[in-house]
């Protein structure tokens, strides 16, 4: 009996910690070093076969930090630019100044904070499905997000914002969903002030502001509690801060920006006579001499604004493929299909086949978890649809890639478990209903 309890011991020990949402950051931050170490380990670092992709994120984090300003987006391009959001190349920018501007360290850096963001993701996770769900869904939601593909894969191929986007927005979703029970003021503007710094980050999350604000004030009103001074406070601090940003842009680039000014460029490449799938990325100036000079020339706010009306009126004209394009950059987002062809490191890792199939059959497990919860309807539940639906919407109609989708990928961890557990459930149910068929 002693030998038995010692034994008992030490596997209860694990699971205790194991139903801890902490262990799972770790887990998460361990896993992604260690493949960060490997990936790296004993490689090319001029020519490496998994190639690292954020040129333009890096050249302006490189300007920033040797003192030339938010400018510099691609090599020749030495004039100021608002193509990015500012949070991601000023934090890429402090890590090179920490390194004494060594462009390898830099890099490493790059890829450690994106490990270290994708790794935290989980505390908001569990928060968001013990809300909605239960515990148990918030830390299976957590644990299959540490081993997620795209989870670990992205931080380290993309020095980009995608990992820093996925869990502002699900602590976006943590906050709203506990904010309905708080009437301090300074927790509405501090909520303002988290939805300024995700605007700074990634403005595409910027279009479930409003659907955030509509819940909270019906939550509130709801409740029969006061919202009318809240919510407004909220969107106030969310969008004032845009402001110093704004008047940046108008000063330094002699136009209206309020964020990033590239979304004419993106419905461009996605909407053109030449398009035969997705997009024409040969067509971007970062890899097209003569579309550089034409931006050089035009300047970056009058090179948006034509290339925003050329496209218009390409899909003015040609309703019809603009809705073909539309419908197969719908499927790029959740199946891969066309994405697969162009990310460096699925190609190299001969995995072309295991990306797809893994994407679609999380999609449509995700598709049947958001079905149930349409019909359960737990509150809450409304702003993880609001996500699924409305975050891809830009990417339809510009051009899609995985990695655009990533922010809500934290949500389709929720909902693919919820749908998993739900069907475990029945099925167990109907075994105990039916002891002959055990």
């Amino acid at each position: 009996m002693p030998t038995s309890h010692s034994s008992a011991r030490p596997v209860s020990g694990l699971v205790s910690a194991l139903c801890s949402p902490t262990v799972a950051v770790v887990a998460a931050l361990a896993l992604r070093i260690f493949l960060f170490l490997l990936t790296h380990r004993g490689g090319d670092t001029v020519y490496p076969k998994l190639v690292t992709v954020g040129q333009e994120a890096g050249n302006i984090g490189w300007a920033l930090a040797s003192g030339h300003g938010f400018s510099n987006l691609f090599v020749g391009l030495e004039q100021p630019t608002a193509w990015l959001a500012p949070v991601y190349p000023a934090l890429l920018a402090a890590g090179m100044k920490l390194f004494g501007m060594n462009p390898l360290a830099g890099l490493f850096f790059g890829q450690i904070v994106n490990c270290a963001f994708s790794a935290c993701t989980c505390w908001p996770i569990f928060a968001v499905g013990r809300k909605l769900f239960g515990s148990r869904i918030g830390l299976a939601s957590a644990w299959l997000w540490v081993f997620l593909p795209t989870a670990v894969l992205f931080p380290l191929e993309w020095i980009w914002d995608q990992s820093l986007s996925a869990f502002l927005l699900t602590l976006l979703l943590c906050v709203t969903l506990y904010l309905p029970e708080i009437s301090s003021p300074l927790h509405w503007s501090g909520y303002g002030l988290l939805w300024a710094f995700t605007l700074y980050t990634n403005p595409t999350l910027g279009i479930l502001l409003p659907v955030f604000l509509g819940w909270l004030a019906m939550r509130r009103a709801k409740n029969a509690a006061p919202w009318k001074r809240l919510v407004p406070r909220a969107a106030l601090f969310a969008l004032l801060p845009l402001l110093p940003w704004t008047a940046r842009n108008y000063a330094q680039l002699d136009g209206f920006v309020v964020v990033k000014s590239n979304f004419g460029l993106e419905l461009w490449l996605g909407n053109n006579p030449e398009v035969k799938l997705i997009c024409t990325p040969w067509r971007h100036p970062g890899g097209s001499f003569p579309q550089k000079i034409h931006l050089i020339m035009s300047g970056e706010v009058n090179y948006m604004s034509e290339k925003q009306q050329l496209a218009l009126h390409y899909i003015a004209s040609h309703p019809g493929i603009f809705v073909r394009n539309c419908f197969d950059r719908f499927r790029d987002t959740w199946t891969a299909f066309y994405d697969v062809q162009t990310d460096p490191w699925v190609q190299a890792l001969h995995a072309s086949r295991a990306y797809v199939t893994f994407t679609t059959a999380f999609s449509l497990i995700t598709l049947a978890g958001l079905a149930l919860v349409l019909r359960a309807r737990p509150v809450g539940s409304s702003l993880l649809i609001a996500a699924m639906l409305l975050v891809p919407v830009p990417y339809y109609i510009t051009h899609s890639a995985l990695r655009y989708r990533h922010p809500i990928d934290p949500v389709m961890c929720l909902l693919a478990v919820y749908g998993v557990a739900w069907a475990y459930g029945s099925v167990a149910a109907s075994f105990s209903k039916d002891p002959s068929r055990a």
